[in-house]
């Protein structure tokens, strides 16, 4: 059997801010498992817990290496007491115990694998290699990033730069694999705390794309009258406040936020403009530039509304159609850069290359998550619109908005229990088979068309005052057999 040799110590708290009393004792461990004849007579009747590992899990561990420590009895405050184990070999270690956890005889509270048996193994060989910072006593005052999140970098590739709280030496740490870099906390520039992962080098960047860029869709569904609405929570954000992918003009004065979301029946491109920073008026211009040459130009056929965004601040708002081919451009190209043509002020405005978020503050990532999102918004309509058809022309909008400003006053009748439902209705067939779903003694007694909603709500108004006495609640109505044919008159 091999065995770890082990250094018993006192401890005041944390090791590294409270030195240990001098009482060191070498003793004798089997490979990760516990044995309390392993321990001095005078401690066997206390208990023993886990309490932390020196190296994450599939790091490779030096022989006369500390691997982990092992609390004896409770903890006073910052006081306790533990004991050290130290590797008598090299391996890859695997934590098998969580902090807290309790041992007693037979447990093992840590394997050593020799190297390529474990598949945890962080290696530079694996598709994903993990680098920590190794030096848990170490501060660092200040850390500056030498390459950007998304980047590929090859072996010895300089990461980032940074000094210790205690010197000001400069110390580079430098890339051990080729492959694609994920920075994990991509704002996190003053301190990494012992055994802190820095961040992961994969084959390819996919894992990162998933995990980093985000997008959550707010859908909203009024089967009163037959419409869906898909807006936007969180778009590939650090913030979950963000409705669009936010960037800025290349002389930083100017913040650009647009965004695709379902209104109307309609795929719409929506823009918002800090009027603070710009206010754009009916007849101006937005046009977005794609690396293969290709323009998307969109004119404000009328002026952007004021309205809000997540955190309530002041915006201006525009709306305008959006064709299928323009959104497969920004789904499958490299978008460039947009230009705001500001008509009546004779000035434009570039930018795009800049983003507002901690997570694409460069290009490379821009170009992804407004790829991500235009992909994730196709296939999201496709899957939440009933018998969606994608805008081929921008002149399909008046046609679609006159189809959709008809509406219907119907009369219901539920057979379980004789009550009567008065109520409006772009569609009463599907509002009908929406409540029969629910109730199947549901049943349409007569409907009828009005050209404009106002009118049909007028009508409805009108019966709901007639019949207000008769009112059980809501839409809901107990009529006798006059009343029923007064309204199906009414109705004809």
């Amino acid at each position: 059997m091999t065995f770890l040799k082990n250094i018993f110590k006192s401890n005041q708290g944390d090791e590294e801010k409270i030195p240990p009393k001098d009482t060191e004792k070498s003793i004798e461990f089997g490979i990760g498992e516990f044995d309390l004849n392993d321990f001095p007579e005078q401690d066997r009747n206390k208990s023993f817990y886990f309490h932390e590992y020196n190296k994450p899990d599939g790091e490779w561990i030096e022989i006369d290496e500390p691997i982990c420590k092992i609390r004896i009895g409770e903890m006073s405050g910052y006081r306790y007491k533990s004991v050290n184990v130290i590797a008598s070999k090299s391996g890859v270690l695997e934590h098998t115990m969580k902090k807290g956890d309790s041992i007693s005889n037979g447990n093992v509270f840590y394997k050593l694998h020799p190297k390529g048996e474990y598949k945890n193994e962080n290696s530079t060989e694996k598709f994903e290699f993990k680098e920590y910072f190794k030096s848990p006593n170490l501060l660092l005052s200040q850390i500056k990033w030498l390459v950007s999140d998304g980047d590929y970098v090859e072996i010895g590739t300089p990461v980032f730069q940074y000094s210790s709280y205690y010197s000001s030496q400069e110390l580079i740490n430098y890339s051990k694999k080729a492959g694609f870099i994920h920075i994990i906390d991509v704002q996190k520039v003053a301190y990494f705390g012992g055994n802190e992962l820095k961040y992961v080098i994969r084959n390819n960047d996919e894992k990162r794309i998933s995990e980093r860029f985000i997008n959550k869709p707010s859908i909203i569904k009024d089967e009163f009258i037959d419409s869906t609405i898909i807006k936007w929570n969180k778009v590939s954000s650090r913030s979950s406040n963000t409705e669009g992918v936010v960037t800025k003009s290349d002389d930083l004065i100017t913040e650009f936020l647009f965004s695709f979301n379902y209104i109307d029946n309609n795929d719409q491109i929506v823009f918002h403009f800090d009027p603070k920073q710009i206010k754009p008026k009916q007849f101006d211009k937005v046009c977005f530039l794609f690396e293969n040459g290709e323009q998307i130009k969109f004119e404000l056929t009328e002026n952007p509304v004021s309205s809000k965004n997540h955190l309530n601040e002041k915006i201006l708002e525009y709306r305008g159609l959006i064709t299928k081919a323009e959104l497969e451009l920004f789904a499958n190209s490299n978008f460039k850069k947009w230009k705001i043509s500001l008509v009546s002020d004779k000035r434009e405005i570039l930018g795009g290359e800049i983003g507002c978020d901690a997570f694409y503050p460069k290009k490379n990532n821009i170009q992804i998550v407004i790829k991500k999102f235009a992909s994730e918004y196709i296939d999201l309509v496709k899957e939440t619109i009933p018998n969606y058809e994608p805008t081929e022309l921008k002149q399909a909008k008046p046609e679609k908005e006159t189809i959709a400003d008809f509406c219907y006053v119907y009369l219901m009748h539920d057979t379980s229990n004789c009550y009567y439902k008065i109520g409006i209705s772009n569609s009463p067939e599907y509002r009908e088979r929406t409540l029969q779903s629910e109730k199947p003694t549901i049943e349409m007694i007569a409907s009828k068309k009005f050209p404009i909603r106002k009118i049909a709500e007028s009508i409805e108004k009108a019966l709901h005052n007639t019949y207000s006495e008769k009112r059980l609640r809501g839409e809901w109505f107990k009529l006798n057999e006059n009343d029923i044919e007064h309204i199906k008159e009414t109705l004809k």
